[in-house]
């Protein structure tokens, strides 16, 4: 498994590029906004992605980390494969599906050539229970907490995010706050 690989860019093409790296070339596809910012000759760094079938090897390379695994998550839903993974990476950051997964919103990920609408909304329902809590919300440290204590009681994120609108601004200790969600939750 080829997990890293740096060098120089010896040549570049529409989708990918070869990285030259101890006398070796090695194609690399990329999203298409990566290869626009390599030039050739300059130096590089790339997490990668190994793919090996019975009639070809591929590589696909990613800038960040973040990147990656965005690109990995996205190979988890039946229907895409690399090649479509890497279109949808294409015309969304790693924050944009996110949002749209986060906020189900399937045509923002149907806008993507070679998507279509069921394997959009397949996206959505697949991902958001692997997706939800990544994005940062607008909680407060205690509303944060909360939050923390429920999903460790085995509660999911969205249960728990439910019971805190529950409170309606009820104004009392972290405890007693925790006692009257498990309380309304069916658990004293």
């Amino acid at each position: 498994m080829i997990a890293l690989i740096s060098g120089q860019i010896a040549s570049v093409t529409i989708r990918s590029v070869v990285v030259e790296t101890g006398g070796v070339g090695y194609e690399v596809q990329c999203t298409k906004d990566t290869v626009a910012r390599l030039p050739i000759g300059s130096e590089v760094r790339f997490f990668t992605h190994h793919v090996v079938r019975e009639d070809v090897e591929e590589l696909y390379g990613f800038l960040t980390s973040e990147e990656l695994s965005t690109f990995k998550l996205l190979l988890n839903v039946s229907g895409v494969g690399p090649k479509s993974a890497l279109n949808i990476l294409d015309v969304a950051k790693p924050d944009d599906i996110r949002r749209a997964v986060v906020n189900q919103d399937a045509a923002k990920l149907h806008a993507v050539h070679g998507i279509g609408k069921k394997t959009a909304e397949r996206l959505v329902v697949e991902l958001k229970d692997k997706i939800e809590g990544v994005l940062p919300t607008a909680t407060s440290g205690d509303d944060q907490s909360l939050i923390e204590a429920i999903t460790s009681l085995g509660y999911s994120l969205n249960e728990a995010r439910q019971a805190l609108q529950g409170l309606n601004g009820f104004s009392g200790t972290l405890e007693e706050k925790i006692k009257m969600i498990l309380k309304g939750m069916g658990r004293n």
